[in-house]
């Protein structure tokens, strides 16, 4: 269970990564691009991981929220929940395709910067969250961003 947590962390890394790197007027594309990086994994994660990314996107502890969704599973579904999310440590990985996708729009991106990077996030977010297939990336950009601030003031 200890290791869903620190899978599930990773999108601090993405949040850094498109969040120094990105900027206001390119927040549409970014969105676009970042919506397409993960749509297979997506694809291999089952409704019940969808929703427990979800609803920790949404939390106010997300770490706390992940932990008692996934523990309200049961034993056995919350095992499979656990390897399941272990997925999303191919955001760190550059050799899956996942880790290669993100990798190739920082370099296309890698130009445009912005002064505020907590602002273009939020617009970046919201772009996904205006695009019916884009929910799952913009759950996980949430779900960093909260990681992060958390994090932070630890």
């Amino acid at each position: 269970m200890r290791k869903l947590f620190f899978t599930v962390a990773l999108p601090a890394i993405l949040l850094s990564l498109v969040s120094c790197k990105s900027a206001d007027k390119k927040a549409d594309a970014i969105a676009a691009d970042m919506c397409n990086c993960f749509k297979g994994m997506e694809a291999n994660l089952s409704n019940d991981a969808k929703k427990i990314v979800s609803n920790a996107a949404m939390a106010a502890d997300p770490a706390k929220s992940l932990q008692e969704d996934v523990m309200a599973l049961g034993e056995e579904r919350g095992q499979q929940i656990a390897v399941e999310m272990q997925s999303l440590g191919d955001m760190e990985n550059e050799s899956s395709e996942t880790g290669r996708c993100i990798k190739d729009v920082e370099k296309k991106y890698k130009n445009a910067y912005t002064m505020n990077e907590e602002k273009t996030l939020q617009k970046i977010i919201k772009e996904l969250e205006g695009n019916p297939g884009c929910s799952f990336t913009a759950s996980l950009l949430k779900l960093g961003l909260k990681m992060k601030d958390k994090s932070g003031n630890d």
